[in-house]
């Protein structure tokens, strides 16, 4: 299970970008998020949230996620909260782990707050948001659309895990579009799921439960899966694209499935790694996509 404290523990020295780091007092606590604005702001600019794994921070996600550099281009503000921190020391945002059953923590709740906040003070016409996150953010991803339709317009989990918990009282009448990102070999958050809970985190569904489940509560009744990388190309992975979709709906579920993929946030350099338990687990990076741009132009379909 410990393992994946390991997730976001990366030891990246990319440049720190120039963002500023805040405190806003959320259910009495001091909660911290950074937020990048870009120069070409507008009211009608829209906000993307960037959520860290499982012991990770919000600096390490904003530097090797590169959103803030597509952010300036594309001209829209990236918030990356930071979790708070549980009784082993490591930091997380609540969605529902097994040894996390007794933290009052409400991330939902934090992130809520701080869009309407940020919104407020901008003055942003746009009221909706859009959230990404890795690991541990994207199970909040998954959260953030099953509790917050009112407020996130969509949300692409990367390498994420829809929770036992969270399905449960999931809800869909109002469908938030969905972009899944994940490796099939992941050793982290598995592919094929984990509901009967042998690595003690909760039980989680497997990713082609977790799409079908929010296609079929979106009644999506088209499908179609096409080979859009290819190892026989020089590819590090075959990729395929599985689409959901609708004639009488603008909302899709998608989902890229790396073959023999690992727990990464594709588009990052993490092959100078000489440790083989790491590479093991989160292997070369892949660098034949590059998330945070597939997320943004996800995101962009629904402006």
């Amino acid at each position: 299970m410990f393992i994946r404290l390991a997730i976001v523990c990366f030891l990246f020295h990319a440049s720190t970008l120039l963002s500023d780091q805040r405190i806003i007092i959320h259910d009495g606590i001091e909660r911290e998020y950074i937020i990048h604005i870009p120069m070409n702001l507008t009211e009608d600019s829209p906000i993307v949230f960037v959520i860290h794994g499982f012991t990770g921070s919000a600096k390490q996600i904003m530097e090797y996620s590169g959103m803030n550099a597509i952010a300036d281009k594309e001209s829209f503000i990236v918030v990356y909260p930071q979790g708070t921190i549980d009784s082993s020391g490591n930091t997380f945002f609540n969605v529902g782990y097994e040894f996390h059953n007794g933290s009052k923590i409400d991330d939902v709740s934090f992130i809520r707050e701080l869009f309407i906040s940020l919104s407020q003070e901008y003055s942003l016409k746009r009221k909706r948001a859009f959230a990404t996150g890795m690991s541990n953010g994207g199970d909040m991803s998954y959260l953030l659309a099953c509790t917050s339709a009112d407020l996130f317009r969509a949300v692409a989990p990367v390498a994420g895990s829809l929770m036992n918990k969270i399905k449960d009282k999931c809800e869909t009448q109002y469908p938030v579009p969905i972009f899944e990102i994940h490796g099939t070999g992941d050793q982290i958050t598995l592919f094929d799921g984990d509901m009967k809970n042998t690595g003690g985190w909760g039980a989680y569904y497997d990713l082609p439960s977790t799409i079908n489940f929010f296609a079929e509560a979106y009644n999506l009744d088209k499908k179609n899966i096409k080979e859009i990388i290819s190892k026989k190309d020089g590819a590090e992975y075959d990729i395929f694209f599985e689409r959901h979709w609708s004639d009488n709906s603008e909302e899709e579920v998608w989902m890229y499935k790396i073959i023999d993929g690992r727990h990464v946030w594709p588009g990052i350099r993490i092959n100078w790694w000489n440790s083989p338990i790491f590479w093991y687990y989160f292997g070369s990076g892949n660098e034949d996509i590059n998330a945070s741009e597939e997320v943004w132009a996800f995101f962009k379909k629904y402006l």
